[in-house]
């Protein structure tokens, strides 16, 4: 007989490894992740060589986007005609000479572009199209 009783392990979870690779995880969604809410409506702006290499978007501006396919967004969601025209004249009340941000795909029909920049220019705000540096 032996004097010697042997222990039982006491069973345990490690977490430090877990928060590792979680802390990894984390870190890697964040810096592979898009911000802009141009890639949400898959329009693809045109390149332009005076182009600025960074979007800059103030808080509370509008965002007037045009697909290819001649569909009008509003802040991510869509519009026609009549409620692109409403929302143009609310800010104009609103913020008289604001800026409208207008993004319009690279394959989207020029008249469709222009008829946003012009109902901007009509109601006295400032518009500006977005584009993409050319490389």
């Amino acid at each position: 007989m032996s004097l010697f009783r042997p222990r039982k392990r006491r069973t345990d979870i490690n977490i430090v490894p877990l928060i590792d690779v979680m802390t990894v995880l984390i870190f890697f969604f964040l810096m592979t992740m898009r911000f802009d809410e141009t890639q949400a409506l898959a329009i693809t702006p045109p390149r332009a060589e005076s182009a600025d290499r960074e979007f800059s978007k103030n808080p509370g501006e509008l965002v007037v986007a045009v697909t290819k396919a001649g569909v009008f967004y509003i802040n991510g969601k869509q519009a026609d005609i009549p409620a692109l025209k409403q929302q143009l004249a609310q800010t104009s009340k609103a913020a008289p000479g604001s800026s409208i941000l207008v993004v319009a795909d690279e394959q989207a029909l020029t008249k469709d572009t222009i008829y946003v920049v012009d109902q901007v220019n009509k109601q006295k705000l400032v518009p500006r199209l977005i584009t993409r540096p050319s490389r």
